[in-house]
């Protein structure tokens, strides 16, 4: 008991000072994986479109499975130091698809989850936060992607959520179709709700 309580302070002073690695209980041993937190953008359109981003990116797997090829997921990425989630969104929304705050209405952060990957190599605890954001524009570009991102960004393209529930694509989140059309009707939640990321497509 007295070892359990020393860790659960060292791990509380070490989350006070801006460490950025979390242990977390696998195979009844403790790992710590480094934490990347990032930002996706629900984005959507006059038409009640979302905007996914096609990737093809063999250094994202899950852990200890084999990479299965291009996936589709919501346009944003990684928190830099000292963004906020708005920021971060704003950000990677222009490199993304090339529209400029103006363009852009933001709204609440809606969901966010926690997963672990094989990222770019290496075992990684992930943490996302997912923002609302409209646009009235339907022309997006490619054009500012970072040179990491156009190794890895195919293409971004608007789908209904028809499209995405019958889809016989990768979709990531899994569970979009679950939570996605309360949002495209405005209703969002008072706080933002846990979803569950780990959730695999369907074989």
């Amino acid at each position: 008991m007295k070892d359990l309580i020393r860790r659960l302070k060292r791990l509380v002073m070490e989350s006070s000072a801006g460490n950025v690695t979390t242990s977390i209980p696998r195979d009844s041993k403790h790992m710590t994986y480094p934490v990347r937190n990032a930002a996706r953008v629900v984005l959507l359109n006059d038409s009640d479109e979302l905007l996914l981003m096609c990737m093809d990116d063999p250094t994202i797997t899950s852990i200890g499975e084999k990479y299965t090829g291009h996936f589709w997921t919501l346009i944003g990425g990684e928190i830099g130091p000292n963004e906020t989630v708005r920021e971060a969104a704003e950000r990677e929304v222009f490199e993304e698809t090339g529209l400029a705050k103006a363009e852009i209405e933001f709204g609440p952060q809606v969901w966010f989850g926690e997963l672990d990957l094989i990222f770019k190599g290496n075992p990684t605890h992930i943490r996302q936060e997912f923002i609302v954001a409209r646009t009235r524009r339907k022309n997006v570009s490619l054009a500012n992607l970072t040179e990491d991102e156009k190794e890895v960004v195919k293409q971004v393209l608007w789908f209904s959520l028809d499209r995405i529930i019958n889809s016989s694509e990768v979709i990531h989140p899994v569970v979009l179709p679950k939570y996605l059309p309360d949002v495209i009707v405005g209703k969002y939640p008072k706080a933002p709700l846990k979803i569950d990321l780990t959730s695999t497509p369907k074989k």
